[in-house]
């Protein structure tokens, strides 16, 4: 992983960067982050403040991402002893072949570099931290002569959890699909439902006092269905992503439907068809139905009721595209034709190599602005904002005729883009020459 994510160290600030990071006095002193709370996502605006404080370059920001994505691959090797298997694996070394594979697929997946690779990327990997410790902790408390104090801990760590990043606040359900596989000791069902529902309760409020409340008065920026589809379509989107590392892209071009359509509604059907098999076959594939749920559990803050400005963000996958990759270990740990030792060596090193030549492929679109801009163009050409973030990259590099076209392809796509026009205005009249008296504009809010 070292290797994949070496190249990541030299890249610089992007697009959300400067707005959450650079350009904000809110996380350059201790006292100004204090004067701002309570406030939405603390621990992550602390974990800012205290990297600024050390060096408000950004190889730092850096070296700090790569060094939790470490910590969560460790924390998912952990956790994926507890993960249901097959039933006839009873001591062989099936179990360790497919936690070796779901670890190598979470550490070096090129999908995961949006949330270690993109600074502000960091929202997701700092929430996975906590959330994995804290489930950890509590599975941890039945083994332990003092089961309260784990238990204690794995709340404080949900909370730090959503206090990174709002949708841990649906982790502890995952308490729940542990409880559904075959374990020799469960806890009651009305216990076990019983604490999840504190927990939920606690965090929700957690939430409000954050500053979250402001979710059930804001105006909708669409209706439940439009929503809903728009979602579900994204959700198959991102699916895909797993599948093209070559194709991944930071600002994708996916339709807003207005309602229900035949292509989501179809999708929709998939899913549930498939999770309702899952289901009716959990006793005897009981890791089929924990990866689909957890899939689907985790997305569901951001894939279901609530409106985002971006329908699909690849570190959305971050911590949810475990439970997929928890199906192809075990599905794969199964094969007949992989069970030889050297065939599961190669394929485990054909992988590694994989991932590795991507990731730090994927790495080199982050290394300044205007490659990443490139990069998102090439996979979004049809996309208005992407040409005027493109353009604006190009214009703070001083390269004014490339700059120019960008704007200008902008326009062409949008002709009422307001942004593409103020910067087309700006860059024709020299104002990009003196650039400490601009703000960093930005056509997309923080996620």
């Amino acid at each position: 992983m070292a290797l994949a994510y070496a190249n990541a160290l030299a890249a610089g600030f992007q697009f959300d960067d400067f707005n959450i990071i650079v350009d904000n006095p809110a996380v350059h002193s201790l006292a100004a982050w204090w004067a701002g709370m309570p406030g939405i996502r603390p621990l992550l605006k602390l974990s800012y403040t205290l990297n600024w404080l050390a060096d408000p370059g950004p190889i730092g920001f850096h070296a700090v991402n790569v060094l939790l994505h470490l910590l969560n691959v460790a924390l998912v090797w952990r956790l994926t002893a507890h993960l249901p298997v097959r039933a006839s694996w009873q001591g062989g070394p099936e179990r360790f072949r497919a936690r070796i594979l779901v670890s190598l697929l979470f550490a070096l997946h090129p999908i995961q570099t949006e949330s270690v690779t993109y600074i502000s990327g960091r929202s997701m990997s700092l929430m996975a931290a906590f959330g994995l410790a804290a489930l950890l902790c509590w599975l941890q408390a039945p083994a332990s002569t003092r089961p309260l104090l784990w238990r204690g801990l794995a709340l404080l760590l949900f909370a730090a959890a959503v206090a990174s990043k709002e949708v841990a606040v649906v982790l502890p359900l995952a308490l729940v699909l542990l409880y559904l596989q075959d374990a020799k000791e469960r806890p009651s069902p009305l216990r076990l439902m019983l604490v999840v529902g504190l927990f939920l309760a606690s965090l929700i409020g957690l939430l409000f006092w954050l500053g979250y409340g402001y979710l059930l008065t804001a105006p909708m920026q669409r209706g439940l269905a439009a929503n809903l589809a728009s979602e579900i379509h994204a959700l198959f989107y991102l699916l895909g992503q797993l599948f093209q590392p070559h194709a991944l892209n930071i600002d994708p071009d996916l339709p807003e439907y207005p309602g229900w359509a035949l292509l989501p509604a179809l999708e929709a059907t998939a899913i549930m068809a498939l999770l309702g098999y899952a289901w009716t076959a959990r006793r005897r594939h009981p890791w089929l139905f924990f990866g689909l749920a957890w899939w689907l559990l985790l997305l569901l803050p951001t894939h279901s009721l609530i409106p985002r400005a971006d329908l699909a963000s690849e570190r959305h996958f971050y911590l949810a595209a475990l439970g997929l990759y928890w199906i192809a270990g075990v599905a794969l740990a199964s094969l007949p034709a992989l069970r030889p030792a050297p065939r599961w060596t190669a394929m485990l090193a054909g992988l590694a190599i994989l991932g590795m030549l991507f990731t730090a492929l994927r790495n080199t679109d982050y290394r300044d602005e205007i490659s990443l801009w490139r990069a998102t163009a090439a996979h979004s050409p049809g996309k208005a904002r992407v040409w005027n973030n493109l353009g604006y990259a190009h214009a703070l590099a001083g390269q004014t005729q490339a700059a120019r076209a960008a704007f200008r392809e902008t326009l062409r796509l949008d002709p009422k883009h307001a942004h593409a026009a103020r910067n087309l205005n700006a860059l024709d009249a020299g104002y990009f020459s003196q650039m400490q008296e601009l703000p960093h504009p930005t056509d997309r809010r923080p996620p």
